[in-house]
């Protein structure tokens, strides 16, 4: 059943008593490789975040419109070999595999489109190198259902365009003898 509702930037409304009013919404498509990974189940039976269990802000937030910079570092001793996983996605980028109509009985799907996009970057401290490029090595389920990772890129057209290039640097890491 179809609620009314009104998209107000990325602040979702709505209609109740005939009046607008603000509504939380939990995305299970947005990040679903992510949530699943990070295996904490929320009361209702999503992989996301909620208020009892919350996520820092360096872990997700709303898709820059340029480029940034994003620092963060290890609370924990990292080993020498690692890969750092990145997933992107933009809600509502349809295109003419990915159609609003494509699976009209999931809810999740609806607001999603093409799914969220995962890209890899593999690390290795002893090799000196200070730049790693991420490269994308798959997609997330289309509406966050399953944790599984897609290899299959074929029917992706402007999701691949979200992030032009993602370079990790590596600083203050010496070299183990």
């Amino acid at each position: 059943m179809w609620r009314n509702q009104l998209l107000k930037g990325f602040l979702i409304m709505e209609k109740l008593d005939n009046r607008w009013v603000r509504e939380s919404k939990r995305r299970p498509a947005a990040l679903p490789y992510w949530g699943h990974k990070r295996n904490i189940k929320a009361e209702d039976g999503l992989y996301l975040p909620t208020a009892n269990s919350p996520v820092a802000d360096a872990y997700t937030g709303a898709t820059p419109t340029s480029d940034f910079i994003l620092k963060t570092k290890s609370d924990k001793e990292l080993s020498r070999k690692f890969r750092i996983l990145f997933e992107i996605n933009q809600s509502w980028d349809w295109n003419e595999y990915w159609t609003n109509n494509k699976y009209p009985d999931d809810e999740d799907y609806k607001s999603s489109a093409q799914p969220a996009l995962v890209y890899e970057a593999e690390i290795d401290l002893d090799s000196g190198k200070k730049e790693y490029e991420m490269r994308v090595v798959g997609h997330s389920h289309y509406s966050g259902k399953t944790g599984e990772l897609y290899a299959d890129l074929s029917t992706f057209t402007t999701a691949l365009e979200i992030a032009g290039k993602i370079v990790i640097k590596i600083k203050g890491v010496s070299k183990k003898n």
